[in-house]
């Protein structure tokens, strides 16, 4: 037989499980939306020197009617910019180069050949 004050919304254990529950969607939905906004918002911010890169000088120039001095700070960001995704761009290339070179050292001949094989590289000396 149910006492009348354990039964309905005044059940402490039900009480209990709908804050838990209330909280709970309250984090995920802050974390989720949080990485979604930040994600969006970094990533539109970074893309705009990218974007202008490809679009190029001669064109923000004329798009933009750039007087000498705005055409020569805009040229000098977007070569320094350039230069500095080649750097990254480099030691991209021997980060990836090393960590190759560790993982063959530690496999077998045999292994080596499959491990080439299946990326597609070739074997150096």
């Amino acid at each position: 037989m149910l006492r009348q004050d354990d039964t309905g919304w005044s059940n402490p254990k039900v009480l209990s499980i709908l804050a838990l529950v209330f909280i709970c969607g309250i984090t995920v939905g802050s974390v989720v939306t949080r990485q979604y906004l930040h994600s969006k918002m970094h990533f539109r911010r970074e893309l705009a020197i990218e974007d202008a890169n490809r679009f190029g000088l001669q064109r923000l120039q004329r798009e933009l009617n750039l007087t000498a001095a705005q055409e020569k700070t805009v040229a000098r960001e977007l070569d320094d910019y350039a230069k500095y995704y080649q750097n990254i761009e480099e030691e991209r290339e021997d980060v990836a180069e090393h960590g190759r070179q560790r993982i063959l050292s530690v496999l077998n001949d045999e292994q080596k050949k499959r491990f080439n094989s299946i990326f597609h590289t070739r074997t150096q000396p």
